[in-house]
């Protein structure tokens, strides 16, 4: 009992520390995350090196080798976080400090907790004389929380990736606020979309034909419909017994809405900002229906409607989940003996696994949180410490049957 309560105590105390980081973006602090990472490694017994994506950012990777050259398996999560509002937070965002239990900050939820649930799962297994025959890999890359660009999307085309021999990741997921653990095995799609729309300009007393306010109503009117209806099919689910999620359907918003000099001058040119995810088998769909809005828009010339897709995804691959794998048996198997329940989903928004997925590798997006408000990226951002230690407790469960055989 002591042993675990010291344990236990080391595993707070270094998930406060690494909030305490200030790895927020659009200055993410990658150089004190990584003497935290690298004196981690040490500490556990854990090969460190640093794979540098470019001069600003650097993955780190730590690793307990094992004897078998068979696949390895990736605990994957990112170092950065997300901006914080602090006038809004009962507690300094990047103290780590403790009340009732909940242990607040930055990165608590997304997803600093699982970085360190990892390593302290390892430091339990190497505690109890384990001896895992797969290689494992836990990785801290940067950049996740710009989307991935700069980071996961170029880093898996490294050779220093490649070294890794990867099989399987794990890699984030969301909290529950039920006592069901979600699992992710896709990504929606995403698009990110300006459209441009030009007409004719004038005194705000005349009745001018095809103005660009016209043209932008008629778009407006049409995405939005778009969004009521996946919103009454997504509704209209819930009361049968195949309620849908929100990865399951596709989402539109209007987010940006530029135009206009002044209040008497008829505007010559708006700019529409839209946001949609989609559900991964929608993506070439609503690509069409994107294409077809812009011919139907009431126009004298083509050149007056311009469409930039800011962000495109492209189609996201999905992990299989019902052909049986080693890795797949080992995730389930440990979660059955965890007394764990699943709901198999879609993520609703956008993680690096969906890089990992497009080039081939199984990925699964989970993180312990159950019974827990979801507060990525929201103020006052928390993980309650029992939560936080059961999660450790399962993935020592995960670790060990995923690394306790090879095929």
């Amino acid at each position: 009992m002591n042993d675990n309560n010291n344990q236990n105590e080391i595993a707070i105390q270094r998930f406060v520390e690494y909030i305490q980081i200030t790895t927020v973006q659009p200055k993410p602090d990658y150089d004190g995350a990584l003497i935290f990472l690298k004196n981690y490694a040490q500490e556990l017994g854990l090969q460190y090196r640093v794979i540098q994506i470019d001069q600003d950012r650097p993955a780190a990777v730590l690793t307990w080798l094992s004897s078998s050259t068979d696949k390895s398996i990736l605990l994957n999560s990112h170092i950065d976080v997300v901006p914080v509002f602090e006038e809004y937070w009962i507690v300094p965002p990047f103290s780590g400090e403790i009340r009732d239990g909940k242990i607040y900050g930055r990165g608590t939820q997304d997803m600093k907790c699982v970085g360190i649930q990892y390593l302290e799962a390892i430091r339990r297994l190497k505690t109890a004389k384990y001896e895992p025959k797969r290689t494992i890999h836990c990785l801290f890359v940067p950049d996740e929380e710009l989307g991935g660009a700069t980071g996961m999307k170029i880093l898996r085309t490294l050779d220093e990736f490649k070294d890794l021999n990867v099989g399987f990741v794990l890699d984030e997921g969301l909290a529950s606020e039920t006592d069901v653990f979600q699992v992710f095995y896709g990504d929606r799609c995403g698009l990110g979309i300006e459209i441009t729309v030009k007409g004719n300009t004038g005194h705000v007393s005349r009745l001018i034909e095809n103005t660009a306010a016209e043209k932008a109503q008629f778009i407006i009117n049409e995405m939005l419909k778009y969004r009521t209806d996946e919103k009454e099919r997504f509704e209209k689910s819930q009361t049968t017994d195949k309620p849908l999620q929100l990865g399951n359907i596709t989402t539109v918003n209007l987010t940006k809405m530029n135009g206009g000099v002044q209040s008497n001058v008829v505007p010559n040119q708006y700019t529409l900002g839209f946001n949609c995810r989609i559900e991964p088998n929608n993506y070439n769909l609503f690509k069409e229906f994107l294409n077809d809005l812009i011919q139907r828009v009431p126009k004298e010339n083509n050149d007056e409607i311009i469409i930039n897709y800011v962000r495109d995804s492209g189609p996201l691959m999905l992990t299989d989940i019902e052909k049986p794998s080693w890795w797949l048996n080992s995730f389930k198997r440990a979660c059955e003996e965890m007394k764990c329940k699943l709901n198999w989903t879609i993520f609703p928004a956008a993680t690096d696994s969906r890089f990992l997925r497009n080039i081939g590798y199984p990925a699964i997006g989970f993180s312990p949180m159950i019974n827990t408000p979801i507060l990525l990226h929201d103020h006052n951002e928390y993980l309650h410490k029992d939560v936080f230690l059961h999660g450790i407790e399962i993935y020592v469960k995960l670790i060990e049957n995923l690394t306790s055989e090879t095929i």
